[in-house]
């Protein structure tokens, strides 16, 4: 009987779209010591949420008290395009492959709910809740557990013929269903992920410190952006594919070079973003998050890290007209950064008009060619 349900719920997803369909056990998850441990430590960085809700986490009848089976979906998404090799000189900025096209939690909830009803449906009284990234959920547990894929190097579930490109969701059902058996390791020896962090942020054994990590600075961040993690940033305006891009699991998932592509806007049109003109491009969108401020902050920084002239213009105006002192402080230190006559100009115009406090520091900083003006 279990397995006939199995079948019919793995058929019913794959019909809506879902890629992968895997069942788990609602067990204390395998990692449970090792992500009370971690948020300890203080990697989770500013995300406080992250031990305020353990408990629910670490144990599944938190989240229903009826539960018997944790469902796994596993849902594509497309690998982002190869950048253009001359970024700084073409003044495109990164975004996560993730964010391309609408919030994937309103274009994957949906489906989840659908087939969250139709598994009711198979047992009457039988009770249902589904999750996309919104709830207190180890999501990569229950995928690991399920076979979904295993847990790789770069802590994202990975599987030998999908990849990494793919979003979670998860089903609690009071169904009992026989568990899938979990997908074996297959990372080996390879340590390109880790190698390749930008910030190092990677850690060996599985380990991701959410302080080093450029995801976590440009969208959940709020505030001023460190200055020793401003150059580290590079063209990356929002999120970070740098070690799923390296792994050798994705490389039967490289489409070609782009030389543009929404994941590779021109900086300085964005740089120029209003309230308005940001909310009529990314309100539905996952960039809607950082909000305008924050992503603007993080333009600024890309710009700074080009080393391009071109980018004075854009900067300047950015540093005497954003109504955001964050935008301002950050399009301040970007200036310092190029450091040519006309961004000493525009420096030295700001500081006729400027009244924020921390915004006038970091144009002196970067006038008097103090740390704030050095990159990588």
């Amino acid at each position: 009987m279990s397995q006939a349900i199995k079948d019919q719920i793995r058929a019913a997803a794959l019909e809506l779209g879902f890629a992968r369909c895997g069942f788990a056990r609602p067990t204390r998850p395998p990692h449970a010591d090792f992500v009370e441990l971690w948020v300890e430590e203080g990697n989770a960085a500013g995300m406080a949420y992250l031990g305020k809700r353990l408990g629910r986490r670490l144990d599944p009848t938190n989240v229903l008290k009826t539960v018997r089976s944790i469902i796994t979906l596993s849902n594509r998404y497309a690998p982002p395009p190869l950048p253009p090799h001359d970024w700084r000189e073409s003044l495109r900025g990164r975004i996560a492959a993730y964010a391309l096209g609408g919030d994937y939690h309103k274009a994957i909830g949906p489906r989840l709910a659908q087939l969250a009803r139709q598994i009711e449906m198979l047992t009457p009284g039988s009770r249902a809740l589904w999750y996309i990234d919104t709830g207190a959920i180890l999501e990569r547990e229950w995928a690991s557990l399920g076979g979904i894929g295993w847990f790789g190097k770069n802590t994202n579930i990975l599987r030998r013929d999908d990849g990494s490109w793919f979003f979670l969701g998860e089903i609690f059902t009071s169904l009992d269903l026989e568990p899938d058996a979990p997908v074996a390791d297959h990372c080996g020896t390879c340590t390109r992920c880790l190698d390749s962090c930008p910030t190092g942020a990677l850690a060996p054994g599985y380990k991701l410190d959410a302080r080093r990590c450029i995801s976590y600075w440009t969208i959940e961040h709020r505030g001023a952006i460190p200055l020793e993690m401003r150059p580290l940033l590079g063209n990356w305006i929002f999120g970070c594919d740098e070690c799923q891009e390296v792994c050798p699991w994705n490389d039967d998932h490289k489409p070609p070079e782009a030389a543009a592509s929404p994941l590779l806007p021109y900086l300085p049109d964005l740089l120029a973003l209003d309230d308005a003109a940001f909310e009529a491009t990314y309100r539905d969108t996952s960039l809607w998050r950082t909000k305008r401020d924050g992503l603007l902050r993080n333009v600024a920084i890309a710009l700074g890290n080009s080393g391009n002239p071109g980018a004075v213009p854009a900067l300047g105006t950015a540093l005497r007209s954003d109504a955001s002192p964050l935008v301002r402080l950050h399009s301040a230190w970007a200036l310092g950064v190029l450091g040519t006559s006309a961004a000493r100009t525009a420096l030295d115009r700001a500081l006729v008009s400027e009244a924020d406090d921390n915004v006038l520091n970091e144009i002196h900083d970067a006038l008097a060619g103090g740390p704030t003006s050095k990159s990588n």
